[in-house]
């Protein structure tokens, strides 16, 4: 699963990619990104790419109980031929700009130890998703760490424009796509308040 990330320096990071700016993204920054949250999110469009703001987690328009009804923050892979997913994932794709994410494993003595991901050249990731109006999924795939079993789907550079072309299929191309190389770290435990917002957040713990 991915509940919680981080997106630094995304509009300099995604200029190359990315041809219009639309909304107040000119401050970004956010070092402790939670459901329910904006995030800045890639869409593609008729005139290029656009980076704008979108609700981390879908509440499904078939959904009537809101109160009874957890959204949907991550999308499984494996889930995407059922049919809401299948037709999100046939005309409704994004890519999710993120410099770090996070996850917990649990101690000897049955506590959350949270722990930071990166690429290691601090490289940014573009997580797939899925979105319905205004509210994206990040779509997870088994993990290849020992950390939790579930991770973001990092979409290799090379494949974005496959992957937002609708006229491809996506399952096709998110089943081509190799998991990048992660490096991973144990942080402090300030993260667990998603309240926390400061760049201090992704540093090593203290020994």
């Amino acid at each position: 699963m991915c509940g919680r990330f981080a997106q630094k320096n995304i509009i300099k990071s995604t200029s190359d990619i990315v041809k219009t700016i639309i909304g107040k993204v000119d401050n970004i920054d956010n070092f402790n990104i939670s459901p329910g949250q904006e995030a800045a999110v890639i869409k593609k469009y008729t005139n290029g790419r656009a980076l704008e703001l979108a609700h981390f987690s879908i509440f499904p328009s078939w959904a009537k109980d809101k109160e009874g009804f957890r959204p949907l923050h991550n999308t499984r892979i494996e889930s995407l031929n059922k049919p809401y997913f299948k037709r999100l994932i046939a005309e409704n794709r994004l890519l999710i700009p993120c410099s770090h994410f996070y996850e917990w494993s649990k101690s000897e003595e049955n506590k959350k130890v949270p722990y930071c991901f990166k690429k290691k050249e601090d490289e940014i990731m573009y997580f797939a998703g899925i979105f319905e109006k205004n509210q994206f999924s990040i779509i997870t795939t088994e993990s290849t760490n020992k950390i939790h079993h579930r991770q973001p789907l990092i979409i290799n550079k090379s494949k974005i424009n496959d992957y937002l072309n609708i006229k491809n299929n996506a399952l096709t191309v998110l089943g081509s796509i190799k998991p990048p190389e992660l490096h991973y770290y144990q942080i402090g435990p300030e993260i667990n308040n998603p309240k926390n917002n400061y760049k201090e957040l992704i540093n090593p713990l203290s020994k």
